[in-house]
């Protein structure tokens, strides 16, 4: 009985010494295996088993995926219809260029960027643009050659001369300096200036209070410090008149405070003489009650008898103009010295 059982657990170890053996050498196969493909190398066929070959074909197309899914085209807003304005061919050709950039697969073509162009004429520019798509013109087969027709039509002939005279009667007036100095660069792109050249007539174009706060910083090198430095003290004096129109008047009774627009508001509805006041606010009478004072020839202010509403001696003088004038008092003692 001993004997048959270390005869079986004889048997046991054997085959999992075996087994051990077999496990080492399917691990060492598969380490292969991988080193081959990370090295782009193609397995051998020693060591590659007859269920790998579906398994080789599967990997290249899910590899694939992701590289497809990053080439995917943005997606992007057209521009607005041009109507053959001329002083809006620039930026809508402009825009057009962008969208062909953006999206080079969709617009591959030079008749898919002459259609995309086509779509969005109306007005004088669609008069223009049927006449060639009629006839099948051939500057249709062309993008820049189309663009080249199409500027002549609706662009500006002499950009350099129109764009000198422009920049030297271009003023800030009443628009910030961010919008003023956008303009200002667009004109510059079209002429051949200096930076020193440029820099003086962008300043000779501000309003005078931003040349003021101009004068205690350096002189700019370059445009583009001299429209930074401009934004700034437009920014300031921006925010100094904000600051300064919402000042509001302050009530003497409390802590409440009144602008000066309902404080005048309020003293011109006391002025009123066909008006009711409680200890509150104003009340107007009614359309039935004011014809019925008159009427029966009753005062319009207290509805009694015996007086007109200008001689009521109810009637109070208005308390308004008393705290109009103590706010403006506070606020002129308000102000530094």
């Amino acid at each position: 009985m001993a004997e048959s059982l270390e005869s079986k657990l004889d048997a046991i170890m054997n085959a999992l010494a075996s087994l051990s053996h077999r496990t080492a050498e399917i691990e060492g196969v598969m380490a292969g295996l991988h080193n081959d493909r990370a090295s782009g190398i193609a397995p051998s066929k020693a060591y590659q088993p007859q269920t790998s070959a579906p398994e080789e074909a599967v990997l290249p197309s899910v590899r694939q995926d992701p590289v497809v899914l990053q080439q995917k085209e943005p997606r992007v807003s057209l521009p607005e219809k041009f109507d053959g304005t001329r002083s809006k061919f620039r930026g809508f050709v402009n825009q057009v260029r962008l969208v062909t950039f953006l999206q080079p697969e969709r617009y591959s073509t030079e008749e898919s960027r002459v259609g995309l162009v086509g779509t969005l004429l109306t007005g004088q520019a669609l008069s223009w643009f049927a006449p060639l798509f009629e006839k099948r013109s051939s500057i249709l087969s062309n993008f820049e050659t189309f663009l080249e027709a199409f500027e002549e039509a609706f662009g500006e002939h002499d950009k350099a001369r129109w764009a000198t005279t422009k920049i030297r009667s271009l003023r800030q007036g009443s628009r910030s300096a961010s919008v003023y100095a956008s303009d200002f660069r667009q004109l510059a792109c079209d002429i051949n200036w200096g930076e020193e050249a440029l820099v003086s007539q962008f300043y000779w174009g501000l309003k005078d209070d931003v040349k003021d706060l101009l004068l205690s910083l350096p002189d700019p090198q370059t445009l583009n410090e001299a429209i930074s430095q401009a934004v700034k003290c437009d920014n300031r004096l921006f925010q100094r008149r904000q600051d300064h129109y919402s000042r509001a008047t302050p009530n003497p009774r409390g802590n409440r405070f009144y602008s000066a627009a309902y404080v005048k508001n309020v003293e011109t509805q006391s002025e009123t003489e066909d008006m009711q006041i409680d200890a509150v606010r104003f009340k107007p009478l009614t359309v039935e009650e004011k014809k019925r004072r008159f009427e029966q020839n009753l005062c319009l202010y207290c509805g009694e008898a015996g007086h007109k509403a200008g001689d009521c001696p109810k009637k109070q003088k208005p308390r308004t103009t008393r705290l109009r004038s103590t706010s403006m008092q506070e606020n002129e003692d308000a102000q530094p010295q």
